[in-house]
């Protein structure tokens, strides 16, 4: 398709669209989505970071938002000729990072249960103890040593080294970003194709 053939959509009209205004607002909501849901749904939509929380939904949100703005430049600007490549690839992506997330939250997210609130809390953990946590706990397993020591940032840090729980921690942020990104970049790149493509054809037919 030549670029003289289609109209451009201009940014301002593409998030001025009920559509593409929904790309934004997905954009925004899903690095937050875990606060508006139940406690036991939101451990799975976002990974406990301890300290790192705050600044990784923040991280996240940027990269939401750049996620939104660049399928418009790939889509709204000049649609691809090939779409169906795009999406059967994005698709992948997010599957392939959808399993490596299941696998970093199995090995390093921990459910502690308290039974006096009736709740859990999630925390995570890293792959190497300290060795306060060798000596004190020698066969306790990973739930036993929170349950006893507490599930606080700083007893988290007496138990597990630093650098594991950095690691294990951009692990989970990695792999859950990825995926979440790949997810908006299918909804962003579907609603941007099908304006361009609706705008294209009415252009066509006058």
């Amino acid at each position: 398709m030549n670029a003289e053939l289609h109209p451009r959509v201009s940014l301002k009209q593409y998030y001025l669209s009920a559509r593409g205004l929904s790309t934004a607002v997905a954009a925004v909501a899903l690095p937050f989505a875990s606060k508006i849901v139940s406690s036991e749904s939101s451990a799975y939509l976002f990974p406990p970071l301890g300290n790192m929380d705050g600044i990784a939904r923040v991280g996240l949100l940027a990269l939401c938002l750049g996620v939104s703005v660049g399928v418009y430049f790939l889509v709204a600007a000049r649609p691809p000729k090939s779409p169906s490549r795009i999406v059967w690839g994005a698709l992948f992506l997010a599957a392939i990072c959808l399993l490596a997330y299941l696998s970093a939250y199995q090995r390093f997210v921990r459910r502690i249960d308290i039974p006096t609130r009736e709740t859990s809390l999630y925390v995570s953990v890293g792959y190497q103890r300290t060795a306060f946590a060798d000596q004190t706990f020698p066969s306790a397993s990973d739930g036993e040593m929170l349950r006893a020591r507490g599930a606080s940032e700083e007893e988290i840090g007496r138990l597990w080294t630093e650098k594991s729980l950095i690691i294990a921690r951009l692990l989970l942020y990695l792999s859950c970003s990825l995926a979440t990104l790949a997810l908006l970049f299918l909804f962003s790149f579907g609603v941007a194709y099908d304006i361009s493509h609706q705008d294209f054809t009415k252009t066509k037919e006058s």
